[in-house]
């Protein structure tokens, strides 16, 4: 059993995700299963929640978005200690935010 602030942490990153897909002009594009707090005392789903940033940070590339996208996909990347991608959504958020995205 996991202890209840590390369920907490992988359980918000998970919001974090649907948040960012909000700044998708398709928001339905990213899909992706959510379980309940009380499953991730059980299952933090790390690599699920990573890839899952990863596939979401791939159609923000490939489809239009916000600049605000990459912004909320970094807090994500903050959240579950993926500082490399964090810093890789930072430029992607300046580079968007220079084409007045």
């Amino acid at each position: 059993m996991h202890n209840e602030r590390l369920a907490k942490k992988w359980k918000s990153a998970e919001v974090m995700l649907f948040q960012a897909s909000e700044f998708l002009d398709k928001p339905s594009l990213f899909s992706f299963e959510q379980i309940e707090l009380a499953q991730y005392q059980f299952d933090l789903r790390e690599r699920d929640i990573f890839e899952a940033m990863e596939s979401l940070a791939t159609l923000g590339t490939l489809h239009n978005c916000k600049s605000g996208f990459w912004r909320r996909i970094q807090k994500v990347a903050i959240q579950i200690d993926a500082i490399n991608k964090a810093d890789e959504y930072e430029q992607m958020f300046h580079i968007a935010l220079s084409k007045n995205v």
